[in-house]
């Protein structure tokens, strides 16, 4: 999730123009091998993505030759989006709105949610259950979450430099909500402090996460963690204490068929 921070504060501003470039491809491109590995789809095939931000994720399948629908509730980020990708020349079919916004049935080939758990827990299995009925059988969901094993243990702080400014970002878990909250101040070049809304990722432990997708019509759970760099990797085992996120692929089955679990 480290890909995609940056938009979960961002679609709250009234005016994230200052901030536009932070975050913008350098950590989506650490990603991307990750994520196009997970897909497991042919290139032009019909990927979708929910809450896609300033569409630099979409921007990018788009520039590897898949067919994009990115969906993002806030106008503010979507025009962003749909001026990254016509200065990049390339086509991303972006949606305002929310999961209704996706009327397809049974036709992408792959989906991602780069921050499921922004969302109460009920939106979020309504939001999945969405994105199975999008998704062709045999299609991958890949989703990221907050790993709370990790996060549970202290409140942090981490400090940066990012596009020539400071940016100081505040941990805490929430145990009454199970979620991790985060706040973020940027000290700009000019000196001038952005106090970002604070936001909170829903935690799931690994017994809700095989319920959560079990129950809105996935199945074959598998859990993946991060090399030493930060980067989600198919080869990497999460180490429950130390890996921040935990990174997920589950599987729309072919009818009758079941999956193994985590």
């Amino acid at each position: 999730m480290k890909h995609a921070w940056w938009r979960s504060h961002l679609r709250w501003l009234a005016d994230p123009a200052p901030l536009a470039r932070f975050g913008d491809y350098s950590e989506v491109d650490e990603y991307l091998p990750f994520l196009t590995e997970a897909l497991d789809a042919p290139l032009g095939s019909a990927i979708l993505e929910l809450g896609s931000g300033r569409g630099s994720v979409s921007v990018r399948l788009a520039q590897w030759g898949f067919r994009v629908t990115a969906v993002e509730q806030s106008e503010t980020l979507i025009q962003m989006a749909r001026a990254s990708a016509d200065r990049r020349g390339v086509s991303v079919d972006f949606r305002p709105g929310d999961a209704k916004a996706v009327t397809e049935r049974g036709y992408f080939s792959g989906a991602l949610i780069p921050e499921c758990g922004l969302l109460t827990d009920m939106q979020t299995a309504d939001l999945m259950r969405s994105t199975a009925t999008a998704l062709k059988p045999g299609g991958r969901l890949v989703f990221s979450t907050c790993n709370p094993y990790h996060w549970s243990r202290a409140s942090t702080v981490e400090h940066r430099i990012a596009e020539s400014s400071d940016v100081i970002r505040r941990f805490r878990f929430d145990f009454v909500t199970g979620r991790v909250m985060s706040r973020a101040r940027c000290i700009l070049a000019s000196g001038e402090r952005k106090d970002l809304p604070e936001v909170g990722f829903r935690a799931y432990t690994l017994p809700e996460l095989l319920r959560l997708v079990t129950e809105t019509g996935f199945a074959d759970l598998k859990v993946y963690g991060e090399e030493t760099d930060g980067r989600p990797s198919l080869r990497s085992v999460p180490d429950p204490l130390n890996t921040p996120f935990f990174h997920c692929v589950a599987l729309k089955p072919v009818t009758g068929e079941a999956g193994d679990g985590i």
